[in-house]
């Protein structure tokens, strides 16, 4: 994609379809050279089908009944009734079609994921790396059992013994990145966001550019938006591994 380029505002129009028609045509061909872009615009397009399928059920049920209702029955005690005309009667399901359809609409192009629908969306626990090293035998000892529990999903006992090492090296950043995915993954996001901060603040390790996406995750999921926007789209200026989800992920807030 090309770097000079902020695709965002494009991306909304086309989705939106107010392009004017060279606009339109331009953007065309950019997906065209750019399949990143193209395939952006598609998982936008995605997200959006997902969200008004599931906030429009209603309406859909609302738009079934209005055709599937029957005629009125007469009550035989009714002195008197207004028969009102087939063509009437569509006119105005018609007219109700129309207004269900505008809203639908205007929730796509205004909609709102909630933060938890976007952390579960975005959210997967980092793979584990057996890079292990250590001039302490005992302390990379636990550490290679702190990251079995990590791949086995067994956070809370990894928790422990990451700890565990940390409390013989406060620097070592391995376990200091691995805590906080397993705060996460055990639901202390508050805890997290201080880990992930440390091992960004240390400034020189292989791990900043992942604890700054799952940092961003965890205001997301702390009700934090103005800070999970800011670090998304600074994360989205680097180009880097995350930079195409904190986009979509910082759009959609």
């Amino acid at each position: 994609m090309n770097n000079h380029i902020d695709y965002s505002g494009f991306v909304e129009k086309y989705l939106n379809e107010t392009m004017e028609k060279d606009e339109l045509k331009w953007f065309r061909e950019e997906m065209d050279l750019n399949p990143s872009l193209a395939d952006e615009v598609q998982m936008q397009r995605d997200i959006g089908d997902a969200i008004l399928n599931e906030e429009t059920l209603e309406f859909r049920a609302q738009i079934s009944n209005l055709f599937e209702k029957e005629e009125p029955v007469r009550r035989p005690d009714t002195r008197s009734t207004i028969n009102i005309p087939h063509s009437v009667r569509v006119a105005v399901a018609s007219f109700a079609v129309l207004i269900m359809f505008g809203a639908g609409l205007y929730m796509y192009t205004h909609r709102t994921i909630p933060a938890d629908k976007l952390f579960e969306m975005y959210y997967e626990p980092y793979d584990g790396l057996m890079n292990v090293r250590s001039s302490n035998t005992e302390v990379a000892n636990i550490l290679v059992s702190a990251m079995h529990k990590y791949e086995n999903k067994e956070f809370e006992s990894a928790l422990l013994l990451f700890e565990t090492v940390l409390a013989t090296d406060m620097n070592s950043i391995t376990p200091r990145f691995y805590s906080g995915i397993s705060y996460m993954a055990t639901e202390r996001f508050s805890v997290a966001e201080t880990t992930f901060n440390k091992v960004i603040d240390h400034n020189d390790n292989l791990f900043i550019e992942h604890a700054e996406w799952y940092l961003s995750l965890c205001y997301l999921k702390t009700g934090e938006k103005d800070k999970a926007r800011e670090l998304l789209n600074t994360i989205a200026k680097t180009e880097g591994y995350y930079s195409r989800s904190a986009r979509n992920l910082a759009r959609n807030l």
